[in-house]
């Protein structure tokens, strides 16, 4: 082979067996064993529908309720001392991180005792886009003046019927958390099998779908994209963490394998559809 060939060959090989790869999910020789979500006595499957971007449904927050989702994701930008909810900084925002979510939902808990007056916790992800610097400052500010959330400590966990997840940009999230007590935890977007066990800071996984798996959520999971589920919530459960992942194929079949396999929080953008589903599961 020509020089000059082999060198276009391996320019076009090389970055698409890169783009195949995938992060490691499981230990060395661990076979690991599909365990299914935990069902709820009260709310059965319905705890682990996620309503992935959910400011972007038309009526934020509420429409996830009515589907009797336990889970919420808001995109959020610090913006002149207010954290507007908006995808991109230069959209116009849907409103407020307080008027679209943390003032419904504590008017919900005042009334009802939790948000859904049955008992059973729910989770609000705010995802954080940007860098300012006073960030992290000013949501810790914001989120100490709500009564209904999670308050964590070096100590452990005083909990209440609302928790905060912060997902987003990495400094922003570690930042806000890096205080004596705080009314949030935050996740990671990194993964390792041999990861430490969870403290008060860090309790969750917000992980890309594509980083870990091929199936694309049509027919069956694929053999080895279901063993390599199940290293990730075997050893995330293990070390106290739960998980959502991001990215999903986001069908029905994709939703059932995620649920079979112990994910924690299934999203979706089809918050009927995968309440429905969620419901049917026995």
């Amino acid at each position: 082979m020509r020089p000059w060939l082999l060198v276009v060959v391996l320019l076009l090989v090389v970055p698409a067996v890169t783009a195949c790869a995938k992060l490691p999910a499981c230990r060395e020789g661990q076979v690991a064993t599909p365990v299914r979500a935990v069902r709820s006595p009260i709310a059965g499957q319905l705890v682990h529908g996620h309503a992935h971007n959910d400011y972007e449904h038309p009526h934020p927050l509420l429409d996830a309720l009515s589907q009797g989702f336990y889970s919420v994701e808001a995109d959020v930008y610090y913006d002149g001392g207010r954290f507007k909810v908006a995808h991109n900084p230069w959209d116009s925002p849907r409103g407020t991180l307080a008027e679209l979510y943390l003032d419904p939902l504590q008017a919900r808990v005042s009334v009802n005792g939790s948000v859904h007056g049955d008992g059973e916790r729910f989770t609000l992800w705010i995802d954080l886009k940007d860098q300012d610097p006073g960030l992290p400052e000013a949501l810790r500010t914001l989120l100490a003046g709500y009564d209904m959330l999670s308050r964590f400590s070096d100590d452990g966990e005083v909990p209440r019927p609302v928790t905060v997840v912060l997902t987003g940009d990495a400094v922003m999230k570690i930042g806000t958390v890096d205080a004596g007590v705080r009314a949030a935890v935050r996740d990671s977007n990194d993964y390792s099998p041999d990861d430490p066990a969870a403290d008060e800071r860090w309790r969750h996984y917000a992980l890309s779908w594509g980083s870990y798996l091929d199936w694309d959520g049509h027919g069956s999971i694929l053999e080895k994209d279901q063993q390599r589920l199940a290293c990730i919530l075997e050893n995330a459960h293990a070390a106290g963490r739960k998980v959502r992942f991001y990215g999903t194929p986001d069908t029905e079949a994709d939703w059932l394998a995620e649920l079979a396999n112990g994910v924690d929080f299934i999203n979706t953008d089809h918050l009927a559809e995968l309440s429905a589903a969620l419901v049917s599961e026995p």
